[in-house]
């Protein structure tokens, strides 16, 4: 018996009616906001702030969630493989960064561990792409956001009902918040992302500001500093492109030369007057420890800046060349908390220089968007670039291992390619009909 050769599209329409994939993909974004560490299941991460070694059930069972995370994108990609592969050219220099990822097992310090890891970050990949050809912006912000409320709650719950789990433990930082989280910053930093996602979502109304109340609530409880700056830096980013959305586009020309001057004298200031703004923050001025960190990270990138040690394989504890890293600090670490060090540590210059094209290459595609009518349109794309490049500075958000901000930066890098495209076609076939006023449009064969 033949298949049927509808059967494909016959699947994918009947799940789009009863909703499944929108539900598949707030499951996905919720194990990768978690980082795959889901309290009290998987990995040793999860229970770190605990003071607690994961059983052997729990690495089974965080086996079993991680096989269950990749396969449903698998299964994502395979209904929607033609779409896919349309829309490959939405992704640019990222797809050439997870090319690098998987072949860096080549070079790698701990192959095993880049082979393993890098695959879920190419799969990551594609479900970044998945959502921006699947969904629109708006549908896209919106199961983001119903996953930031899931993980809101779920992460007041932890925190008064289970504190073994949803409280930090970590010396210093007792009390805070971590929730459903790997700690307290990643808490944090998930509030910042989530409001950027309702800003950027249309008009506000009752049921997003009782969101906003939740998500700000929880932001709060963490304790995360950096994440409270980062958050009132984003409410200003916010009013000043409302305030632009207002002018001509001449007129948005002079305010974001202005708002860009402001910002760099901002952060020149900040830089002169370091130490003030540090104790204001409650932070030394070495930002925690961070500073000796990048001195030894990158006395290690000295040893392999081509190509670095290999996606995921530099920090082994004990074992290779974080070894050295952690006998000159005298403390262990587990990440650069730098991201751009990061990357250049695991992928080496080649990496970092992929990744500050497809960075150039998204900023220079959105700008015409900023003088159109279709400013709105790119306000969540602005902001998650913003937010990148304000989180990376002194965290490691986009090479973190089942992160949710690499699939975020993958949908908006490709999210704007598809608007552009959009625009210029717009732009295109407007010039036709002034030129040509009896034009039509000429009906297409199906």
């Amino acid at each position: 018996m033949q298949p049927d050769k509808n059967s494909h599209a016959t699947a994918a329409v009947r799940l789009k009616q009863i909703g499944i994939e929108d539900i598949a993909c707030v499951i996905l974004l919720a194990f990768f906001a978690m980082q795959g560490a889901i309290p009290g299941i998987s990995p040793n991460q999860a229970n770190e702030m605990t003071n607690t070694a994961a059983t052997g059930l729990m690495k089974a069972a965080g086996i079993g969630s991680q096989v269950f995370a990749d396969g449903t994108i698998c299964v994502l990609v395979l209904m929607h493989l033609q779409r896919l592969v349309r829309f490959t050219f939405a992704l640019q220099w990222a797809a050439m960064l997870a090319l690098l990822a998987l072949g860096s097992t080549l070079w790698s310090q701990d192959a095993m561990t880049t082979a393993r890891r890098s695959i879920p970050f190419a799969l990551a990949t594609l479900l970044g792409l998945y959502l921006a050809s699947r969904f629109s912006v708006q549908k896209q912000l919106s199961i983001l956001t119903a996953t930031m409320v899931l993980a809101a709650s779920a992460s007041i719950v932890l925190a008064l009902f289970f504190p073994a789990i949803g409280l930090e433990a970590s010396t210093g930082h007792f009390g805070n918040w971590q929730g459903v989280f790997t700690q307290k910053n990643a808490c944090g930093r998930a509030m910042v992302f989530a409001t950027a996602a309702l800003l950027s979502n249309g008009r506000m109304n009752v049921p997003r500001y009782a969101c906003m109340l939740l998500f700000l609530f929880v932001l709060v409880m963490s304790g995360s500093r950096g994440a409270w700056v980062i958050e009132a830096a984003l409410f200003a980013c916010y009013g000043i492109i409302r305030i632009i959305e207002r002018f001509t586009p001449s007129g948005r020309q002079m305010l974001v030369g202005g708002a860009i001057v402001t910002a760099t004298i901002s952060a020149v200031i900040v830089w002169l007057y370091f130490p003030l703004f540090a104790g204001f923050l409650g932070r030394d001025v070495s930002l925690s420890g961070r500073t000796a960190i990048w001195q030894q990270v990158w006395t290690a990138i000295e040893k392999h800046p081509l190509l670095g040690y290999g996606f995921a394989a530099f920090w082994q504890g004990m074992k290779g060349e974080s070894y050295n890293v952690i006998v000159a600090l005298r403390f262990v670490i587990f990440h650069a908390h730098n991201g751009f060090l990061e990357i250049w540590l695991e992928l080496g210059a080649a990496g970092l220089f992929l990744f500050a094209l497809s960075y150039a290459r998204a900023w220079r595609r959105l700008w015409p968007l900023l003088w159109s009518k279709q400013l709105s349109h790119a306000f969540w794309m602005i902001f998650v670039l913003s937010l990148v490049a304000l989180y990376d500075i002194d965290e490691n958000t986009l090479f973190a291992f089942n992160g949710l901000f690499w699939i975020l930066y993958v949908a908006v890098l490709a999210d704007i390619e598809i608007l552009a495209v959009e625009h210029r076609y717009a732009r295109s076939s407007l010039s036709r009909k002034i030129s040509d006023p009896t034009h039509l449009p000429v009906p297409v064969a199906s």
